[in-house]
């Protein structure tokens, strides 16, 4: 066999390797047998020095440098690997775990027996559903979680959302994030801004830790715990859940926000304000869409809404608000409503309120008080002016009653009724269709009033007129049938029209009263 010549390079760089393992063998049996894991391995290096007197204890390696421990992965230009298992990397750094995990800066300091790293200038952390840009990094290569302390700005690859804080920690297994101090978070549209937050890359979930903001197009939520979907949209928020759109604000004890949709739901002790138009909506569940500014609000359902210097506070199983194109509220209740307002009070199936005519419409059985007069009928129409009651629609067996005594009741009936209101007292009532009237007579005797007998009318019309509650005058159309009986030779049939129904039992007393079904 022939001698075979190596060129001088070769034999140099195997005498240095050589001359290498000779000097570290005593190092790397003592670093494997102190490191939990496995001593830092170097794979690859262009170059590999040593200089006692620069660096004692110190390898020097340059040029394609690389290095393991267990499965993490280094790369750089340069490297001085020490005894102690330390590493510091300079330029073109890279350090990767696992199959998706990679760091990348200008330089790293890194503890083999800690297996901790410092990462830092243009330091970039990035995994398949994000990428992280800090000025200095720390990784814990065991437990797979980066930290940051001089803030850093993340951008998810799934849908472009930009999250920024002063300070965050990175958990590599479950590609979420802890974030505090300035955070920030920005899609499409909406921006979030919390104290706190920890948030999933995967499913993009945002879990509020403490107070939140997020605001977008039309709306502003703010909650101090919960979760939001940057994806989706939808958003749940679990305390000070607050939602305000166009200057109408719903909170609840707990909130659901869907973003496409506009829609916000809420949970317990939930109220819907709208200072613009003094109405305010309160329940134990409520609705509200952002974009047609409409809500629902059921369970202990309460509407108040101002009425000039009063207010009125009306209750029904269901609640509903809305405002048309031109910013003209609508308020209708569903099934047992009551109301209350201090000179007029009233109970019906269904009601409605339209601010284009300032008109309530009361349907089902309806029945309202004003002073001492009951009114009921089929339907019901009031004008407000100003807030006050102006004028009174009666339509269908129309009614209007007062008591004359414990046992006995004036009312006057026909078609229709009209009504009409001066300083919040009804003065005047306009009976048209088959008019009829039944009045006792009250008398003094011995210093006590007593009911001396009953004036039974009947006429196509009737104008009755009142002052402070009482009957003043009463005038008739077109030739009145009428009869005068003493007390005791009235017929007990004739005190009593068909369809009369004394239902004062029912009228609210005040604002806690219309939830007397409840």
């Amino acid at each position: 066999m022939r001698n075979r010549a190596f060129p001088f390079a070769v034999v140099s760089r195997i005498l240095l390797v050589a001359g290498a393992l000779a000097c570290t063998s005593d190092l790397v049996a003592q670093t494997a047998k102190g490191a939990a894991g496995g001593h830092v391995e170097v794979l690859n290096a262009e170059r590999w020095e040593f200089d006692k007197t620069v660096a004692p204890g110190a390898q020097r390696l340059i040029g394609d440098v690389r290095f393991r421990q267990d499965d993490a992965f280094m790369a750089c230009d340069s490297a001085w690997l020490y005894d102690d298992e330390r590493v510091v990397a300079f330029s073109r750094v890279r350090l990767s775990q696992g199959d998706s995990l990679l760091i990348t800066g200008d330089r790293l300091a890194y503890i083999g027996r800690e297996r901790t790293a410092r990462m830092s200038g243009q330091v970039r952390l990035s995994d398949p559903t994000m990428e992280l840009e800090t000025p200095e990094l720390s990784y814990d290569v065991r437990a797979h979680r980066a930290d940051y302390g001089s803030g850093a700005r993340i951008t998810g690859k799934r849908d472009g959302t930009v999250l920024s804080s002063r300070k965050g920690s990175y958990f590599a297994d479950g590609r979420s994030f802890l974030f505090s101090n300035e955070v920030r978070v920005t899609g499409t549209g909406w921006t979030l801004d919390a104290d706190s937050l920890r948030y999933r890359m995967d499913p993009a979930t945002a879990d509020f830790l403490g107070p939140t903001t997020i605001r977008q197009d039309d709306a502003i939520l703010y909650g101090e715990r919960g979760s939001y979907n940057t994806i989706t949209g939808h958003g749940r928020f679990t305390k000070a859940a607050r939602i305000t759109a166009e200057g109408v604000l719903l909170t609840g004890d707990s909130l659901h926000y869907a973003r496409t949709e506009g829609e916000g739901t809420a949970w317990g002790h939930v109220a819907i304000i709208d200072p613009v138009n003094n109405l305010a909506v309160r329940g134990a569940y409520g609705r509200y869409h952002v974009h047609t500014r409409s809500s629902m609000v059921t369970g202990r359902a309460e509407l108040a809404m101002a009425l000039g210097a009063d207010s009125l506070f009306l209750h029904g199983d269901t609640l509903f608000a809305r405002q048309d194109s031109l910013g003209r509220k609508r308020v209708a209740a569903h099934r047992h409503v009551r109301f209350f307002k201090s000179d007029l009070q009233g109970v019906c199936d269904s009601m409605s309120y339209a601010d284009a005519d300032s008109t309530v419409r009361l349907r089902g059985e309806p029945f309202l008080w004003s002073n001492g007069h009951q009114i009921n009928g089929d339907s019901m129409r009031i004008r407000l002016s100003n807030g006050h009651a102006e004028a009174l629609h009666v339509v269908g067996k129309a009614f209007l009653a007062s008591q004359a005594d414990s046992s006995h009741f004036n009312q006057v009936t026909g078609a229709s009724i009209t009504g009409s209101f001066r300083n919040d007292q009804l003065v005047k009532a306009v009976v048209d269709g088959n008019s009829r009237t039944v009045y006792f007579v009250r008398e003094k005797k011995d210093s006590t009033e007593q009911t001396t007998g009953m004036n039974r009318v009947d006429c196509s019309g009737i104008i009755v007129h009142l002052d402070s509650g009482k009957v003043r005058a009463v005038s008739f159309n077109d030739r009145p049938a009428a009869i005068l009986y003493p007390l005791e030779a009235a017929p007990v049939e004739e005190m009593h029209f068909e369809g009369f129904r004394w239902n004062a039992a029912a009228r609210p007393e005040d604002r806690e009263d219309i939830f007397r079904d409840e």
